[in-house]
């Protein structure tokens, strides 16, 4: 949850909305694992975590079929350009 944490908060300061922040590790492990609110996955590069998607589900009545939403795609600025963020799409 420390590295979850650490990305959210990385992309709110890229975004100028760290003041913003009330997740905590404790509520994002009653969201994510508890609660299974959404789900992240963590993109890698060389071993080490680079990035963070993260997702939950959700149903269109008008279409009558399940979909995805992306909440959040974050890449270190380092790594951008790498194609690092479409492989995490494809995932």
């Amino acid at each position: 949850m420390a590295l979850v944490l650490s990305f959210i908060k990385e992309l709110a300061e890229y975004e100028n909305m760290l003041h913003e922040v009330v997740a905590t590790e404790k509520l994002l492990k009653e969201s994510l694992f508890d609660r299974k609110a959404a789900e992240v996955i963590i993109g890698e590069y060389e071993d080490k975590p680079v990035g963070f998607a993260l997702f939950f589900y959700n149903f269109s009545t008008f279409l009558r079929r399940p979909g995805i939403y992306l909440e959040d795609l974050y890449i270190k600025p380092e790594m951008r350009g790498k194609g690092l963020g479409k492989i995490m799409l494809s995932f």
